[in-house]
């Protein structure tokens, strides 16, 4: 083996592994955001099962939310509130009401029936939902592109027809 050999090695490993740990980094960070976003994805469920099964208040249900994504004594990743943004819309909907009643049998008709349930319209443009907006600031390398951070979003909604406490009847 000739010691020009050697030298090639080093002068190739040493312009290699900056990139072989620029990439590593960069699949490191992805992973990250991977992580950050099925979090906020759980969260939205969990703030939209709120909506549906608790009489809780919009206020209520952000802070909860808040507290499930921030509280230091959370097992697991603790995201920074400050760049947190959690919007949660609660609308009243109709339940909808499928038991069939009859008070005289010959005069059943089920397109009347399929008329009632048109007529609450489950498919409805005003739905309960849960909104979560998280920055992500962007690593020192990244920010050559011209930002400092990216923003992930979690959107969740409530089904039509579900059960709802309804704006009256929520508490603080």
């Amino acid at each position: 083996m000739i010691l020009g050999d050697k030298g090639q090695s080093i002068v190739e490993a040493a312009l290699i592994m900056p990139l072989i740990v620029f990439f590593l980094f960069t699949i490191i960070w992805f992973a990250q955001i991977m992580l950050t976003w099925q979090q906020i994805i759980g969260a939205a469920r969990y703030g939209t099962d709120l909506i549906a099964y608790t009489p809780f208040s919009q206020a209520y249900i952000k802070r909860d939310i808040a507290d499930y994504l921030c509280n230091e004594n959370n097992i697991g990743r603790v995201l920074n509130r400050d760049r947190l943004e959690i919007n949660v819309e609660i609308k009243d909907i109709k339940k909808i009401d499928y038991s069939l009643k009859f008070d005289d049998i010959s005069h059943f008709n089920p397109f009347e029936i399929l008329e009632n349930i048109q007529a609450l319209n489950p498919i409805s443009e005003d739905k309960s939902y849960v909104e979560i907006i998280y920055r992500f600031e962007l690593p020192f390398v990244l920010k050559a592109v011209g930002k400092d951070e990216i923003k992930i979003r979690a959107y969740s909604e409530v089904l039509s027809g579900a059960a709802s406490a309804g704006t009256k009847d929520r508490e603080n």
